[in-house]
C-alpha cells in the first residue's frame, strides 16, 4: 500500500512525546519530509516506535531528535538521542537476534527486552526494500538511520541531502571503527 510518511511520523512523534514527557526528556522532530513509500504501514510504524522507544529507554537525561529527510530516490528516518551510546565491542552486534548489550544499560530494569527489537527492526527495513544502520559514541548518544525507497511515482517535497551514513559506525577516541552489517 502506499504509505505517506509524514503523518506516520507525526503519530510515532506524538507517542514519543507522551513517553518523553513521563522520563523527564525533550523529543524534537524538526524535519519531515512529505514523501510516499510502499509497504505496510503497521509494520513501517512499529519499525519506527522500535527505534524511538529504544533511544527514549537508553536516554536518561537530554533529548532525542527525530528527522524524515527526503534524498534523491530514498527518504531517512532518523532518531538521534543524548543517552548512553553502544560500545564498539557491542556494536558489530545490535542486529542479532538475543543479543543484549549490557543490561545495565537501560535506565529502569523493568524496561529490559529480550534483545529482539532491533532484529525486528532491520527485518521490516529489508523487507521493504530499506536498510537501518547506526552510528554511537559510548557515553554521548546514537543515531539509527532507517533508509527506505520512496514509491516511484512521487517525488519528495525536500530538496536531496547528502547520502546516508554506513550501517555501523563506531567513534571512539577519535578513531572510525566501520563495520558493514
Amino acid at each position: 500500500e502506499r504509505v505517506p510518511i509524514a503523518p506516520l511520523a507525526h503519530e510515532v512523534f506524538e507517542t514519543a512525546s507522551i513517553l518523553g514527557e513521563a522520563a523527564g526528556l525533550t523529543v524534537t522532530m524538526p524535519e519531515v519530509a512529505d514523501v510516499v513509500v510502499l509497504g505496510d504501514r503497521a509494520r513501517l510504524r512499529q519499525l519506527f516506535l522500535n527505534i524511538v522507544t529504544n533511544a527514549l529507554k537508553y536516554t536518561s537525561a537530554g533529548s532525542v531528535e527525530m528527522r524524515i529527510v527526503a534524498h534523491d530516490r530514498t527518504v531517512a528516518f532518523a532518531v538521534r538521542d543524548s543517552g548512553i551510546g553502544i560500545s564498539a565491542m557491542d556494536l558489530p552486534h545490535i542486529f542479532e537476534r538475543f543479543y543484549r548489550a549490557d543490561r545495565a544499560r537501560s535506565r529502569s530494569a523493568e524496561r529490559g527486552g529480550f534483545g529482539l527489537g532491533l532484529a525486528i527492526s532491520q527485518w521490516i527495513a529489508e523487507a521493504h526494500g530499506g536498510t537501518i544502520s547506526v552510528r554511537s559514541r559510548l557515553s554521548r548518544g546514537s543515531t539509527f538511520t532507517v533508509t527506505l525507497p520512496v514509491a516511484d511515482d512521487v517525488k519528495s517535497s525536500t530538496p536531496g541531502e547528502s547520502s546516508p551514513p554506513e550501517n555501523v559506525t563506531s567513534e571512539t577516541d577519535g578513531e572510525r571503527d566501520g563495520r558493514n552489517r
